[in-house]
């Protein structure tokens, strides 16, 4: 059965924002959270795909895409005390979480603080070690980010462009203020308080976020498991979008007969 993805307006304590949504409303909920820089919207595909097994929820996270966040986001705590509001609004309990880049660094932080709010976890190339110096960083990206253009499709990566452009056009504190958070933050001390199932994935052709972060991850979270991609980059999500989707159904399918 097919579902087709909704976006919806919630207006919260403090700003407002929009979440796609789509799949069985009866079904366990995947909380989807998009990367740095840019919102939900290039990741349609994937969110299409995973809902055909599963409810999908994927908001647009303060300070991105279509919110209206008053100011900067500073830190990881305010990310997660507006995810909580956004999940009481819809009255989730708990849910699957899948977070790329940013988002995945997100997850972590919401996995580890409230425990009983996320049951699986799947972090893809995720942010949340310190980057390193903002040249060095720059570089990286400059070669990673072209090395992948002959890959992308061309409605996602459109799609990728437009956010990341409209972003620093409109919300361009919150964007110097995530670039800070994604260089200088160290999530390492948190790992070992995500209890839940947790699934690492990297491509270890990714030069923005090192696949030497995935060893990390995997070692730090203490029921983690560990895929590495071979020949993949930082945003192969957007090009591989049924490896992905396969990836994270094996992962709850086998948690689930393990119960």
């Amino acid at each position: 059965m097919s579902y087709q993805l909704q976006e919806k307006p919630i207006k919260l304590n403090n700003y407002q924002t929009v979440y796609l949504e789509g799949g069985d409303a009866h079904s366990e909920t995947i909380l989807f959270l998009h990367g740095w820089t840019i919102a939900t919207e290039p990741y349609q595909t994937t969110l299409h795909l995973l809902s055909q097994k599963y409810r999908v929820i994927a908001p647009d996270l303060p300070g991105f895409g279509k919110t209206s966040f008053p100011n900067s986001v500073a830190d990881y705590d305010e990310y997660i005390n507006c995810l909580i509001t956004f999940l009481a609004a819809l009255n989730l309990q708990q849910v699957y979480v899948v977070g790329h880049s940013g988002g995945g660094a997100v997850g972590v932080v919401l996995a580890a603080t409230h425990p009983s709010l996320v049951k699986r976890l799947v972090i893809i190339d995720s942010t949340g070690i310190p980057l390193g110096s903002l040249p060095e960083v720059a570089l990286r990206r400059l070669i990673d980010f072209p090395a992948q253009l002959g890959k992308f499709k061309l409605e996602p990566m459109l799609l990728f462009i437009k956010a990341l452009f409209l972003n620093w056009i409109f919300k361009p504190q919150n964007m110097i203020q995530a670039t800070w958070i994604a260089l200088e933050k160290d999530l390492r001390p948190l790992l070992p308080k995500v209890q839940c199932p947790t699934l690492v994935v990297w491509g270890d052709r990714d030069l923005f976020v090192p696949v030497k972060f995935a060893y990390d991850f995997y070692q730090g979270i203490p029921r983690a498991q560990l895929t590495i991609l071979e020949g993949e980059y930082h945003e192969w999500i957007f090009y591989h979008e049924q490896k992905c989707v396969e990836l994270v159904f094996n992962f709850f399918d086998e948690v689930e007969r393990s119960l």
